[in-house]
């Protein structure tokens, strides 16, 4: 993948995964149908045009199905690319107090911990402040967490 997207092995072996349960016949290509469920399968949520751009631009032969290789680049593009203002908002509502329409510390511990990362309170509290949250019960709206989430998404990015 020259696209310079970075990997771990446990997103490669996924992608790995999801391209050889779509090659049912074998012949070591699937549909874009089928890259669509994929995309899917593996927690992005892609709109059609969306897709069919990236399949143009990555299937050179304009063929009807994908090799691994152009499977692969498609799903690290997707897999890489940061969430959208829609998907923050979505993700804001879900974990908000619905009373003050606030996120507090303890909801986004909770949060981290459900996705894998345990993050100390000093972290959370840091990440919370430098967002923007409001010192004195430490919450953060919605316009704190897009920017928590935007700043935590750039220093993800590949350098």
């Amino acid at each position: 993948m020259s696209q310079g997207f970075r990997l771990n092995e446990k997103e490669k072996n996924e992608i790995r995964e999801a391209f050889k349960l779509f090659d049912i016949k074998g012949e070591g290509r699937i549909s874009a149908k089928d890259t669509v469920v994929a995309l899917r399968a593996l927690g992005t949520e892609p709109d059609k045009e969306e897709v069919r751009s990236m399949f143009t631009a990555i299937n050179k032969d304009a063929g009807e199905s994908l090799n691994f290789e152009e499977f692969s680049k498609i799903m690290s593009m997707k897999m890489n690319q940061s969430m959208s203002g829609a998907e923050i908002s979505r993700a804001f509502v879900m974990l908000r107090d619905d009373e003050t329409e606030r996120i507090d510390i303890e909801r986004l511990r909770e949060m981290c911990k459900e996705i894998g990362e345990e993050l100390e309170s000093d972290e959370l509290l840091h990440l919370m402040r430098a967002a923007g949250a409001t010192s004195d019960k430490d919450t953060i709206d919605l316009q704190a967490f897009t920017s928590m989430l935007s700043s935590t998404q750039q220093q993800a990015k590949p350098g």
